[in-house]
């Protein structure tokens, strides 16, 4: 083998080293840069007391280390860039990973938006929060839950026939919850606001699931998700709570009481935004580990 042939293939290694470290999202490009700069030099110093370049490669490659290690390293080190990779600044990923997140991320937000509108509509024909309880009781989750599901079916792109599936399932719990008129001191109205949400997040888990529906893993994968999820919505209703607290306070010091606002639009459409926004959180989490 001339050297222009072994020097061809070593940097054919060197490529194919390098496109794996860079998929490696604990690592920036210098990060990837600084590691081959290394390697190189421990390549050049084996080449030069008498291996051959593909062993030298290979010597140089085991010395460094594992590079779930050194991965482990650079995150333990800059432990800030997780969440900035979590409102996916790009720097890390490649090209089409950076897209897919900044698609995940307007898809979110569209669907958040979408639900915080819809729980306004009913207002359009006279269903106001505080005076019809019987009627947002049981239909609070299908204001969220079905854009949580949209969010998932993005992600996962599933077949049109499950999407049809999940379509009818959802129109069958606003036929469940609509379809006889109930007074508010009917045990029915509490008993389907405790039940539709339970059966309207098991449809939620298909969407999670999607064409994956039969296999143990992804059911405990949606499990990992619910827990997950809960956690985060809990610290974004918290942390509105800080808000709500805050605007109350701000508003009264100038003669406005804005309870009216924080009633009727804050709270509701917070929460049921809250609901796809805590979704995408833990999604993203998942892709960044």
């Amino acid at each position: 083998m001339t050297a222009p042939e072994g020097q061809e293939e070593l940097e054919a290694q060197f490529a194919q080293w390098r496109q794996y470290v860079q998929h490696r999202r604990e690592l920036r490009q210098s990060d990837a840069e600084e590691l081959e700069d290394h390697l190189r030099g421990s390549v050049d110093q084996l080449v030069a007391v008498g291996l051959s370049a593909d062993e030298a490669f290979l010597v140089a490659v085991k010395r460094m280390g594992s590079l779930d290690e050194l991965s482990r390293e650079f995150a333990r080190e800059h432990s800030e860039r997780l969440w900035k990779q979590l409102v996916l600044t790009g720097e890390t990923g490649g090209p089409v990973a950076d897209t897919r997140s900044r698609r995940d991320l307007w898809v979110m937000v569209i669907c958040a938006a979408g639900a915080a509108a819809s729980i306004k509509v009913p207002e359009l024909f006279g269903l106001r929060l505080e005076k019809n309880p019987t009627f947002y009781g049981p239909n609070f989750t299908l204001f969220a839950l079905p854009w949580l599901a949209a969010f998932l079916v993005w992600r996962r792109q599933p077949r049109r026939l499950l999407i049809g599936v999940l379509v009818a399932l959802f129109a069958l719990g606003a036929v469940a919850a609509n379809v006889y008129p109930l007074v508010e001191t009917s045990q029915s109205v509490v008993l389907t606001s405790i039940h539709l949400p339970i059966a309207l997040w098991l449809v939620v888990g298909l969407a999670y699931v999607a064409d994956d529906w039969r296999t143990s893993r992804r059911r405990m994968d949606f499990i990992r998700f619910t827990g997950e999820w809960f956690v985060y919505f809990v610290l974004i209703a918290l942390g509105g709570g800080v808000l709500m607290a805050f605007i109350f306070g701000t508003f009264q010091a100038i003669g406005i009481v804005p309870e009216e606002f924080i009633s009727q639009w804050l709270i509701p459409c917070g929460a049921v935004a809250a609901v796809v926004v805590a979704g995408w959180l833990v999604e993203a989490k998942q892709s960044v580990v």
